[in-house]
């Protein structure tokens, strides 16, 4: 992955591409390995906030932030966590889109407030 400047700019990330198969019309959506960009974009003068929404996926990229040293190029952290939620529309079920337990998001914070990182639970 080649970039440069700072930033991600809308030249970096292109947009959601729509392309149909057999199988009907998929959404292809292209990513980036956010632990990599940290690294080269960000230097630790830097004051770095992140607002981390990622549908889920919190449960995979912070122990990568954390392995690869990124995390500590993060000085405040907004981390919204999905669980198997109750849902407000169908009284008495649960979601069924996530996996992880309110307990493992509360985990989650604690492992990272162990390791020094400001965050905070985002709605």
């Amino acid at each position: 992955m080649m970039m440069k400047g700072r930033g991600m700019g809308r030249n970096r990330i292109n947009p959601v591409q729509t392309i149909s198969s057999h199988m009907g019309d998929k959404d292809k959506i292209q990513g980036i390995d956010f632990a990599y960009w940290l690294k080269i974009v960000v230097t630790s003068k830097d004051f770095v906030v992140v607002k981390m929404d990622v549908e889920g996926t919190e449960f995979h990229l912070i122990p990568k932030l954390i392995q690869t040293g990124a995390i500590c190029l993060i000085d405040e952290l907004f981390l919204e966590c999905h669980y198997n939620r109750w849902q407000r529309c169908c009284s008495g079920q649960r979601s069924s889109k996530f996996q992880k337990s309110y307990s493992d998001c509360l985990d989650l914070f604690t492992e990272l407030r162990d390791i020094g990182v400001l965050v905070h639970q985002w709605w």
